[in-house]
């Protein structure tokens, strides 16, 4: 197909990029038939269909694969180990302790392929591909048979963990594996390419050093590869990294230290590669601290320029987190405790006593890797006897250097062979005279590069040094903005990006829709260079800064709209330019006016990803420049905004998180924007929440009721009755809070797409929860469990951590209140991995202290007692009271089994007063409970307060129509009134609280009160 394009307008010239990057790779995969010789007199076929060279195949075929697979037989039928089990995924049979479990055939289908896997994240779709390749079935499908798995391992009992859900990934197998298959030492498998960059296709003259490294780094753990730029060694570093994936369980991770211009971002840089968030920037110990127990491979590419902070962070890595692995490159060395350095030297090339014959020449690396590249680029070569002379001198003048190569044989393919050689020898060796201040290889490389430069065309020199201005990925519309001057011709613009790539001097993705344009690093460090040398470092930033702007306000309301995948994903293309840009901006060199636009058009896409430190540092510093004068605020609105949440959710509650909100909140009124006014309200009365301060909650939640019904919006409506809902329920009122939330639900039924991004949480998962928590407090259990559960999986929809961690945190008590272990261990583990991955302060507290309830339940006082005090005082630091409550009273009962009642009764005294002057009145049914049950197990002289302890309790309870909790109550006091034989009593106590209680229902609680009441009725036939 031939597609037309009209040169004059747009749409046609960037047809002509994208067709001129089209037709060469057409042209690459149809031409064939070009040959060289080698030192075995066997051709050096330079097709593009198939490169082989000296015997060598570069890829192998679905077919050959199979085979591979054939031959490989019995290896890839091993007894896996782990625990006290035994999987052989040949005889496909489960053992524990020698004896067979049984497993379904699609369960043990999932279990091999997890097994064979260890620490890798195996996504639902994959699992489902593998198990069901013929069938189209559900998620709910895989869920069951994974639950079947868990319940055969045990999953989860006795602190033992097989099987884990990573949220809006996959699953993963963490048991410590024996005897599983690696298969990356028979196969080339592509796993793991997903956490590093594209596994190189070949090597040219690499495979000593890269044995050497693997060598070292599983001896020594710390690895620098040390050598000039362009030397190779992040290609060395990826191949190492793609052969030790499978050790590591594929836990390896990539760090580009070379996108950043700020050593203060090295820690943070190293963090969310893998997978984490510190909340510092320039303190390595909480990074440290949060990967100790973890075996990972970490590869730290171009330290050079980040060298002062890079060193330090990768000693203290060494020194303290003896699990983890360090794979450095730099051009010197970091100097610090544990470093092997390998030298990668330069490709082994003819020297010149050598005979200067094909056969000869053809034998060097650096005269192989020449061949390749000038094929890879469609250059119709054949290596002649003839030629070798040049080729071999062109290698020797550029030191075998691999970039230098790669750079050489681009014009070689485009211009011709023989005149390009001789004119690129000549050329080079006096560029080299030129910088006698250099050391040989920089010469050689500044050379080259200095050479392609100046056989650029006017435009594509102007081109390509502003578009050095993008980090990582950028496209032909952002080239356009930055590239070109005011009045100037796009088409020319887009001609000079076609020609660019022409001589490889671009790198092009054309998978992901759009084409994508990236520069190599060392060349856009080059090019850098010469926007400084021209003066247009600082404008070409201001426009590089503004572009970013414009992309981030243009597609702000389209990207709202998007599924939380597709946002995410749209979003973490840009990180790397929107931080370039901020850099610049608040820099020394930058602009005021255009540092405030960008963090007010970038810190909501911080929180979008969850990067809640980063946009708490963007939002700060703006906020500084802005000052008392408040010139637009618009911008000071949405950085307000911005900075209040990232406070809350990553530091927990505090004054300065208050005249945060109510300096957004001036702001939101200065603008009259009530949609911004609402979404202030939202998290002003999650603070109020934290502290306790429940009357402030409420005035809050209905002055957002307000502000809704002016919006007239149904999500607006269904926040706002979340908020009221939320308000009641801690003051005690079940009956109304569950009305407003049941008002809620149906204002979300009606509404559109609710703006999750904007409110950190998502309304449909906290009016489930709220729901789930009132049945939960009225005796409703089943109706209870059925909300708790559909609030999870909203949250999960939803793809926000601080959303998930929000729903579990607070119906993670409804399970506990049932007993049940096994989800309650399930939801706590999650909860600490989310909480501990994204520095989410709060609820990890929450979940420390859930862990100690879910022990304390498990009658394993000695680690429960001190998990929950850990939680209590973290979360009193962080004024974060929302769950203390409920630690308070386990807590209060673990202290009574230990013989500490003093301690005990000071500290649920202390927390009812609480209580009393905050008006959050929920838990004094719980604690009421609990002051008369630490009474009645101190001393019998203690029995007639206890008694009135309990009775309180009782009549808090009946006021709330928290039934469960009067059960509860009623029961401790029959049990208080039958040591005293008052049994009659006892019983008409307990009788009139079973009797409120809703028919039916099945609980710890409910089982409990029925026995006590068979004691005191032995003669009458049991109740239920």
């Amino acid at each position: 197909m031939v597609e037309v394009y009209d040169h004059s307008s747009r749409e046609g010239r960037v047809g002509i990029a994208r067709g001129k990057f089209v037709e060469r790779n057409h042209r690459l995969l149809s031409r064939g038939g070009a040959v060289a010789h080698q030192n075995d007199n066997r051709p050096i076929s330079t097709s593009g269909r198939e490169l082989r060279l000296r015997g060598d195949c570069v890829g192998i075929a679905a077919h050959e694969k199979s085979a591979l697979e054939a031959m490989a037989g019995d290896n890839f039928h091993r007894k896996l180990k782990f625990g006290p089990f035994e999987l052989s995924s040949g005889e496909r049979v489960l053992q524990r302790d020698g004896v067979m479990l049984p497993l379904g055939s699609r369960a043990l289908d999932i279990l091999i392929y997890l097994a064979e896997r260890p620490g890798e994240v195996v996504t639902k779709k994959e699992l489902i591909d593998h198990v069901w390749p013929d069938v189209v079935v559900e998620e709910g499908s895989l869920r069951v048979h994974i639950a079947a798995i868990r319940k055969a391992l045990g999953d989860g009992k006795f602190g033992n963990r097989y099987i884990t859900n990573i949220q809006g990934r996959g699953y993963s197998f963490v048991g410590s594996v024996a005897g599983h298959v690696d298969r990356s030492t028979n196969i080339p498998d592509s796993r793991y390419e997903s956490s590093l960059p594209a596994r190189p296709r070949r090597m040219v003259g690499r495979d000593l050093i890269l044995s050497d490294v693997l060598e070292s780094l599983r001896k020594q753990r710390f690895v620098t590869l040390l050598g000039p730029g362009g030397i190779g060694k992040t290609t060395i570093a990826v191949a190492a990294g793609h052969a030790l994936a499978a050790e590591f369980g594929g836990a390896v991770y990539f760090v580009d230290l070379g996108s950043l211009a700020d050593p203060h971002l090295v820690v943070r840089a190293i963090g969310t590669s893998v997978g984490l968030a510190p909340t510092s920037n320039e303190t390595s110990q909480e990074l440290v601290d949060l990967i100790r127990t973890r075996k990972l491979l970490i590869i730290l590419d171009n330290c050079e320029h980040v060298i002062q902070a890079a060193a330090p962070i990768a000693e203290q890595l060494f020194q303290e987190a003896e699990q983890v692995h360090l794979l450095a490159t730099s051009r010197e060395m970091l100097k610090v405790e544990g470093e092997h350095c390998c030298r990668v030297d330069p490709l082994e090339f003819p020297p010149t006593e050598a005979e200067q014959t094909a056969d000869v020449v053809a034998r060097y690396p650096a005269v192989q890797l020449f061949v390749e590249r000038v094929a890879a680029r469609g250059g119709n070569f054949v290596l002649t006897d003839r030629e070798a002379p040049l080729v071999a001198d062109m290698c020797r003048k550029l030191d075998g250097l691999p970039l230098a190569i790669e750079l050489a044989a681009g014009p070689v393919a485009a211009l011709g062979m023989r005149g390009t050689l001789a004119d690129l020898a000549s050329r080079l060796e006096w560029l080299k005279r030129g910088h006698r201040t250099a050391i040989p290889r920089h010469q050689t490389l500044r050379a080259t590069l200095d050479w392609s430069y100046d056989l650029l065309s006017g435009m594509e020199r102007i081109v390509l040094r502003r578009i050095a201005r993008f980090v990582g990925q950028f496209s032909l519309e952002g080239a356009r903005r930055v590239a070109a001057d005011p009045g100037s011709d796009h088409g020319a613009i887009f001609d000079a990006i076609a020609g660019l790539i022409e001589k490889s001097l671009i790198a092009t993705r054309l998978d992901q829709g759009e084409p994508q344009y990236r520069l190599l690093e060392t060349t856009r460090a080059y090019a850098l260079e010469k926007l400084e040398e021209h003066g247009e470092l600082d404008p070409i930033s201001a426009r590089h800064a503004e572009y970013v702007i414009q992309q981030l306000d243009s597609q702000k309301e389209i990207r709202s709209a998007l599924p939380s995948a597709e946002r995410v994903a749209a979003y973490s293309w840009q990180l790397s330019n929107v931080r370039s840009a901020l850099e610049w901006s608040f820099g020394s060199h930058g602009n005021d006016e255009i540092a405030i636009r960008l963090a007010a058009a970038s810190t909501q896409l911080f929180l979008e990803l969850s990067l809640l430190s980063e946009c708490r540092i963007w939002a700060e510093r703006a906020i500084v420049r802005l000052g008392d004068q408040r010139t637009d605020s618009r911008r000071d609105l949405e950085i307000s905004t911005s900075l209040s949440f990232a406070l809350m959710h990553a530091k927990g509650s505090s004054e300065l998180i208050h005249k945060t909100f109510a300096r957004a909140l001036d702001a939101a009124d200065m603008q009259g924007d009530a949609a911004y006014e609402l979404r202030l309200l939202s998290g002003l009365f999650t603070y109020y929440r934290w502290n306790i301060d429940i009357n402030a909650a409420l005035d809050i939640a209905s002055r957002s009721k307000e502000v809704a019904l002016k919006t007239r919006d149904h999500d607006d409506m269904a926040l706002a009755e979340s908020l009221l809902g939320a308000a009641h329920h801690l003051a005690g009122n079940h009956l109304v809070a569950f009305k407003h939330f049941e008002a809620g639900l149906s204002h979300s039924a009606l509404g559109s797409r609710f703006r999750l991004g904007q409110h950190l949480f998502y309304h449909n998962s906290l009016l489930l929860v709220g729901m789930a928590r009132c049945l939960l407090y009225r005796g409703l259990v089943d109706q209870s469990l059925d909300h708790a559960k559909r609030a999870i999986e909203e949250a999960e929809k939803s793809g926000h951590t601080a959303t998930l961690c929000q729903s579990l945190s607070l119906v993670l008590p409804v399970y506990l209140t049932m007993a049940d272990i096994r989800r309650s261990d399930q939801y706590i583990t999650r909860l600490t991995e989310l909480s501990s991955a994204s520095s989410l302060k709060p609820y990890g507290a929450a979940a420390t202290g859930l862990r100690g309830q879910w022990l304390i339940l498990q009658n394993n006082l000695r680690e429960g007692i001190p998990m929950l005090k850990r939680a209590l005082e973290e979360l009193h630091a962080q004024r974060h009271e929302m769950l203390s409550m409920d630690f308070v009273c386990d807590l209060a009962a673990g202290l009574i089994e230990v013989g500490e009642h003093q301690e005990a009764l000071t500290m649920v005294m202390n927390a009812i007063d609480a209580q009393h002057h905050g008006g959050k009145f929920l838990y004094m049914p719980a604690l009421f409970r609990m002051r008369g049950l630490v009474l009645a197990s101190r001393s019998a002289k203690d029995y007639f307060e206890a008694e009135e302890s309990l009775l309180t309790s009782i009549d808090w309870a009946r006021r709330q129509s928290a039934s469960l909790f009067e059960l509860s109550a009623a029961t401790d006091l029959a049990e208080l009134l039958l040591k005293q034989h008052r049994a009659s009593e006892a019983r008409d106590r307990l009788g009139a609280a079973f009797d409120r209680m809703p028919a039916g229902m099945v609980s710890p609680v409910h089982e409990r009160a029925r026995k006590t009441l068979d004691r005191l009725q032995p003669d009458i036939e049991p109740i239920g």
